[in-house]
């Protein structure tokens, strides 16, 4: 008997104990869960200062690059290649000689042009009396003379087919022929261009075109060369749908190593404020901002932009000099939420 009553008795205090135990639990706060613990420490966010500084806007572009001028130098004659004095990459003046070439070929041609010019010569001669005495009228004389121009012109071209020079200060950018060779009449032998200045073409969406005007600076950072815009195309290409746009920069010296008909690579300033309010881009998602209190509350602002580039965006409206701006972390927020700043001004 008395064991029963024992047993009663151990079972009563048991289930008494599993009683209080589940009456604890359930009088106990649940545990918090990760936005409940971000409320009470502050949504973390990293933060910088909208403050004023300058702000220049460049674009980068790749283009060819090119001589202001430029010229093929072709064959006169179809006589062999018997000196070419000049190699590629050497400085020519105008007038200095490229090719020669045997002149054995050409002697027929001299002749003839020569007796061209004797013709007119001998022509002029016989009517300048009748000019004196008014014989003759001022279209005939003139074009006598003018005959005799012409003559004498193909005459000089002619003793000069077989040497070829070049008709600019410039430097050899291909030689396209070798001693010994025989070319064809018309086929091209030397390239040349003038560095005196530099173009460097572009291609470009009339998108971006919008964006470029004459005169913008332009920089070709290889060279550590500043140019200007020099000439946008009005029309696109039927084909690419692309504008030309060239870019001019001053030569000599500076374009050492530069090879014409090469891709270059240059930066355009579109845009530029000597001082302006300016905060990181990504501060700023679809013209909202974040700003944070002395508070450390959090508030949301409409923005209006202005300028972009280089990482940051120019503020026109909706953010004041100094204040906390947030750069990393807006996504969490709400409307005056308390914020913990872990990176900037105040962490």
């Amino acid at each position: 008997m008395k064991r029963i009553v024992f047993g009663i008795i151990g079972i009563a205090l048991i289930a008494l104990v599993i009683l209080r135990v589940v009456q604890a639990s359930a009088e106990r706060e649940p545990d918090p869960d990760v936005d409940e613990i971000r409320r009470r420490t502050g949504m973390p966010v990293e933060v910088t200062r909208a403050s004023y500084a300058p702000l220049i806007v460049r674009r980068e572009f790749t283009g060819t690059l090119r001589g202001v001028r430029s010229a093929t130098i072709r064959a006169k004659t179809g006589d062999e290649i018997v000196e070419i004095p000049v190699r590629v990459g050497q400085r020519v003046r105008a007038g200095d000689v490229l090719i020669r070439q045997s002149s054995l070929g050409s002697v027929a041609a001299v002749r003839q042009a020569e007796a061209a010019w004797e013709q007119a010569a001998r022509s002029v001669e016989r009517l300048r009396p009748l000019k004196e005495r008014g014989a003759i009228s001022d279209q005939d004389w003139d074009n006598a003379v003018t005959a005799l121009r012409v003559a004498e012109a193909n005459l000089e071209a002619a003793r000069r087919a077989v040497v070829l020079t070049s008709p600019f200060d410039g430097i050899v950018t291909d030689v396209l022929e070798s001693r010994g060779t025989v070319p064809s009449p018309g086929d091209p032998l030397v390239r040349i261009s003038d560095l005196s200045e530099i173009q460097v073409r572009l291609q470009v969406s009339p998108e971006q075109a919008q964006e470029l005007a004459l005169g913008q600076p332009a920089l070709l950072a290889s060279q550590g060369l500043e140019g200007q815009v020099t000439r946008i195309a009005l029309q696109a290409d039927p084909e690419t749908r692309l504008l030309e746009v060239e870019l001019t920069f001053p030569g000599g010296t500076a374009v050492e190593g530069l090879v014409p008909g090469s891709l270059v690579t240059v930066q355009v300033e579109v845009g530029r404020r000597e001082s302006c309010l300016v905060v990181p881009e990504r501060a700023v998602r679809e013209a909202i901002a974040w700003v944070v209190d002395a508070d450390r509350l959090a508030h949301r602002r409409q923005v209006r932009l202005g300028l972009r580039g280089n990482g940051n965006v120019e503020v026109l409206d909706g953010l004041a000099e100094g204040e906390r701006v947030v750069v990393a972390g807006a996504s969490l927020l709400s409307e005056g939420v308390t914020t913990r700043i872990v990176g900037g001004p105040g962490s």
